[in-house]
């Protein structure tokens, strides 16, 4: 063993000392520590997302405690960030386990609005790997939703919606969200929708093509009067999502109209 370098009694260690962090913070809410409790908890919570010999239970609570950091203030997302987060998070969503994917992703979704998330989802290739995950919702649905709602927030900006609209999966993938007949995602399809239509242009044009107008109109017209939804017997959380999905129709219908 090179003189410095740490055994393996000494790794695993450090390893367990870093999971019990994490297990503290799964639940743990971030207004109960201090400024030093909970800026130092960042650092080794990312070293066991990118420790290739933790399990897949610790990458997972250590995922789950980043999130809750990350959701906090833009102090935490600023912390995780200087302490490489972007590049770990983002390896991790390849993982093989469907629950750190749909964490990692989570996490990252998190640290909107962030200027270096917003860079980071500037890049074409990048951004190709969220619609990806955007489209897969019948195989992993909460990755989907967390890779959606990421992408509700982040095409406000312009330079993201741009290239979103230059992407050859962009229009299949809101057509599928849309005929998908999931609220939860519908919701966040629109939104995403609604901002690519405010940035004007071939970004409108874009939505335009996907049909998106003739399936809201449509949609309008079959809930607004409530008579469907009582036939269709839905359920609380869904009659949330629905009166905000028709709300977010009619504002497609009127951008359209203008």
């Amino acid at each position: 063993m090179q003189k410095g370098a740490l055994s393996n009694v000494q790794k695993k260690i450090g390893r367990l000392s870093q999971h019990t962090i994490a297990k503290i913070l799964v639940t743990t809410n971030p207004s109960l520590l201090n400024t030093t409790q909970c800026m130092g908890s960042i650092q080794p919570l990312l070293l066991i997302v990118r420790d290739h010999d933790s399990s897949d239970f610790q990458k997972f609570e250590a995922l789950l405690s980043i999130t809750n950091l990350a959701s906090f203030n833009l102090s935490t997302k600023q912390h995780i960030v200087a302490e490489n987060g972007i590049p770990i998070l983002s390896y991790a969503m390849f993982n093989n386990h469907e629950m750190i994917r749909q964490s990692a992703t989570e996490v990252l979704s998190n640290l909107i609005p962030h200027p270096k998330m917003i860079e980071h989802l500037r890049n074409y290739e990048k951004l190709k790997i969220w619609v990806a995950f955007s489209s897969d919702f019948e195989d992993n649905f909460k990755c989907a939703r967390a890779a959606l709602g990421c992408l509700a927030m982040a095409t406000q900006d312009q330079q993201i919606a741009d290239a979103l609209l230059r992407l050859e999966n962009t229009v299949s993938m809101i057509k599928a969200v849309l005929e998908s007949g999931n609220l939860e995602l519908m919701h966040r399809i629109l939104v995403i929708t609604i901002n690519m239509i405010e940035h004007g242009g071939d970004c409108k044009d874009v939505v335009a093509s996907t049909g998106t107008l003739a399936f809201c109109e449509a949609y309008v017209n079959m809930y607004q009067n409530g008579q469907k939804m009582e036939e269709l017997e839905f359920s609380d959380e869904d009659l949330k999502f629905l009166g905000k999905t028709i709300d977010l129709a009619k504002e497609i219908v009127l951008a359209y109209g203008k």
